[in-house]
Order: C-alpha cells, then sequence, then structure tokens
C-alpha cells in the first residue's frame, strides 16, 4: 500500500471515528434529556372553581427522581375531537426539587384568588378553553408535542379522539377511555389520580376520581394551596354591621371597594337595609332597641316615683 492511500485511509478511519462518537453522544444527550423530566404523571387538574373558569391549575407529580428539567416540556389541551391544540404551557426553566413524589404546580394567574394562602405557582399556564371543558384532553409532552408521556381525557363517550401515546408511564400506550365526567369547573373539586406516585396509568377512567371535598395543590416547594369559596362582596362600606345611608354616603365620597363604580353602587342598592348574619346576632334589631329604651325609661320613672313617695312619708 502506498503511502498516499494509507493517509486517505487513515483519515477515512478517523473521520468515521469521530461521526461514530458525535452520534453516541447526540444519543446520550437525548436519552439524558428524556430521562429528566418524561417520567411524570398529571396527578391533578382543574377546570375552573366555583364556576370562574379563568382560575384553573394542574399538578404533576414525579415517578422518578431526577425529573426535573421541565424546559425540556409542554402541556397542551385539546378539543372533543382531540384535535385543535392549545399550549397550556411551555416551561423554559427546570425545577428545584426533583426527589420521587415532587410535585410541580401549574396554574392560571386567577387561581391565587380562590386558595386558602395566596399560590406561589412553579410556572404560569394559560386556561384550558370553555368550550373544551366538557369533553377534551391535556397531554404531557416534550416541546414539540410529537412525544406524549401522559394523556389525561374527560367527557366520556363525548371524547372521540386519540388516547394513545408513549410507554415511558402506562404499559401498553392507552391511557383511555376517558374520565365520565366533565372537567371540574363548578364547585371546589378537581380530578385526582389516585395511584402512587411511582404508578403508571392504566385507564383514564379507572385511575381518576373527584376528589372528596375542596381539592389542595402543591408545589414543587411542598406548599400547600387547599381551595375555598371567597366571602360574598357586601355594601357595609362603613363596617358598622348594617347597610344603610351611611354605606351610601361612603360610596359617594369614594370610600367603597371599587370607589365611584356602578357594581358597589348597585351592590349597596342590593343590600340596602339589610344586615349581615353575623351582625344579626350580636347587634339587637332596631325594634328590639327600641323597646328595650322605652322599657329601661319606664323603669327609671318607677323607680324616682317610689323615691319620691317614700322621701314624702
Amino acid at each position: 500500500m502506498s503511502n498516499k492511500t494509507l493517509r486517505i485511509s487513515l483519515v477515512y478511519t478517523t473521520c468515521r471515528v469521530v461521526m461514530l462518537l458525535m452520534v453516541g453522544n447526540l444519543c446520550i444527550a437525548t436519552n439524558s434529556a428524556q430521562a429528566a423530566f418524561h417520567l411524570m404523571q398529571i396527578e391533578q387538574i382543574i377546570g375552573g372553581v366555583n364556576g370562574d373558569t379563568t382560575a384553573q391549575a394542574i399538578q404533576l407529580r414525579m415517578r422518578s427522581g431526577g425529573q426535573s428539567v421541565l424546559s425540556s416540556s409542554a402541556i397542551r389541551a385539546y378539543d372533543s375531537a382531540g384535535a385543535t391544540p392549545v399550549l397550556l404551557d411551555d416551561p423554559t426553566t427546570s425545577v428545584a426539587n426533583s426527589a420521587l413524589g415532587s410535585r410541580v404546580l401549574i396554574a392560571t394567574p386567577n387561581f391565587t384568588n380562590y386558595t386558602d394562602i395566596p399560590v406561589v405557582a412553579d410556572f404560569i399556564m394559560d386556561p384550558i378553553p370553555t368550550s373544551y371543558l366538557a369533553a377534551g384532553q391535556v397531554r404531557f409532552t416534550n416541546n414539540n408535542g410529537s412525544t406524549i408521556y401522559w394523556s389525561l381525557s374527560w367527557g366520556g363517550a363525548g371524547f372521540t379522539g386519540s388516547t394513545t401515546g408513549n410507554t415511558a408511564n402506562d404499559a401498553n400506550g392507552i391511557f383511555g377511555p376517558p374520565v365520565d365526567i366533565a372537567l371540574p369547573s363548578t364547585t371546589l373539586q378537581a380530578l385526582l389520580f389516585t395511584g402512587a406516585a411511582s404508578a403508571q396509568s392504566t385507564t383514564n377512567l379507572a385511575d381518576y376520581v373527584l376528589t372528596a371535598g375542596a381539592a389542595t395543590f402543591i408545589n414543587n416547594a411542598g406548599t400547600s394551596f387547599t381551595l375555598v369559596a371567597p366571602e360574598p362582596p357586601s355594601a357595609d362600606f362603613d363596617g358598622d354591621g348594617d347597610i344603610d345611608g351611611n354605606d351610601f354616603l361612603k360610596w359617594q365620597r369614594g370610600e367603597s371597594p371599587n370607589p365611584f363604580t356602578s357594581a358597589d353602587l348597585e351592590l349597596w342598592q342590593e343590600q340596602y337595609d339589610t344586615t349581615p348574619p353575623l351582625s344579626a346576632i350580636l347587634v339587637p334589631e332596631p325594634a328590639s332597641l327600641t323597646l328595650g329604651v322605652w322599657a329601661m325609661a319606664s323603669l327609671a320613672i318607677l323607680v324616682a316615683r317610689r323615691r319620691s313617695a317614700v322621701c314624702l312619708l
């Protein structure tokens, strides 16, 4: 073999080795990225709170340790036919806690108005469209949505789309049939996955139930947020336990919760001359108060007359 041929052969062999190493490194990097987020459940989801569909949340749970690189994932909602995807969230960062069972809380900005303490969500989501709440689907996928790692469908027979996905979290890759109810949105309840932290999916219908009462969501730091019904608005703008003309004066002066708004004025008109339940217990009714005053006055007059009679004796 000539020196020239030998040099060509060596160059060719070196190039092949370099290419194989590059492909190998790419495969390792791809597998590492996949292993960093894909073993995940959609543990809990709510489509609205007390009818407010701008208050929504999704809670993920890690099926294995080390699943913290959420920047490689995305969550999308689909309509009743499994079509018309809407991107809910495409995280750009990782989360700090990556132990088995760690949660990731994704919520709309308005969700915090319905929790016992202000929500600290790990990521902010766009809401699931209201037209998807009766029957629809949410998928946890890679960035471009080509690999479905977890799929949750609801609406029973009303959902006609595909329920298949990757086998990483479901042994046969079939997440259906769907849950046989609409996505909860009118109470404080949520859909909850009943399996253990390490559990795979069997079917959405078998795996999910409504929470027994008000749902509690948990963020990656382990902080819990329980849903509560907000206090009904009151026109007792001066805080004296009743709604009367003084509260109207407060509104006129711009001292109501939403100064000079028609909403506060309409609230006062609706509640005028009413008394909140607690103050109805603690504060006497005007008629009772009047009777009490007259009774005390009569007693005082009677005592005074008796004293006068004693003095005359």
